[in-house]
């Protein structure tokens, strides 16, 4: 899987994937959640630093925000990337998926109790657990500021390759509806809602 790359989700790391089909593909880790190639924390800026990163003829992999750099990345080099798969994707985080509000008191709490804010976060996305990662809470921060303000829907109705969308019907993150969205406006796209499967373990299914 030399040409298959994963992107994670937020406040989680590439090891993740090891219960997924894609453990053996190359993990990319976002920037702020452990040793990254990548700098930027604005996904419009790092899904181009991604893009220049991967050869041509790739598969992107993303999960809930790698999702949207994976979708972004396919948008900005589509000579580059062959085919994508998505796990819980939405086209906008704090439209869609999440009332504005109840974002808008997640970041004030993040910022005032980060650690606890992320094992919050990650009970909502499963009862599963998983170690930390080496966070650089500035980062973390931010990247998940642009994630969560992001509208993709201009972009992602410019992908023409194919487009896997998976969700699992347990999802209450970004939720069926975002996975729903991306589906209705994506060209070539096929959805799967996976019965039982929340946020995160939705992984493994493909």
């Amino acid at each position: 899987m030399d040409k298959v790359f994963t992107l994670h989700g937020w406040s989680f790391d590439s090891s993740i994937w090891s219960i997924s089909s894609f453990e053996r593909a190359v993990h990319l880790v976002l920037p702020g959640h452990g040793i990254s190639p990548f700098k930027s924390t604005d996904i419009l800026n790092l899904s181009k630093e991604v893009g220049e990163f991967i050869p041509f003829d790739s598969t992107l992999i993303g999960w809930s925000l790698g999702a949207s750099v994976a979708a972004l990345t396919a948008v900005f080099y589509p000579q580059k990337v062959k085919e994508l798969v998505l796990y819980a994707p939405t086209i906008s985080f704090s439209v869609v998926s999440q009332p504005e509000t109840v974002v808008k008191k997640f970041l004030r709490k993040l910022k005032k109790d980060f650690l606890g804010t992320v094992y919050y976060f990650r009970n909502l996305c499963s009862k599963e657990r998983w170690n930390i990662p080496e966070f650089s809470r500035e980062k973390t921060i931010e990247l998940l500021e642009s994630f969560t303000w992001f509208d993709l829907t201009p972009y992602i109705k410019r992908i023409t390759l194919p487009v896997t969308v998976i969700v699992g019907e347990k999802d209450f993150v970004t939720g069926l509806k975002g996975a729903f969205e991306f589906w209705k406006i994506t060209k070539k796209c096929t959805l799967k809602v996976v019965p039982e499967a929340d946020h995160l373990t939705v992984l493994k299914y493909s």
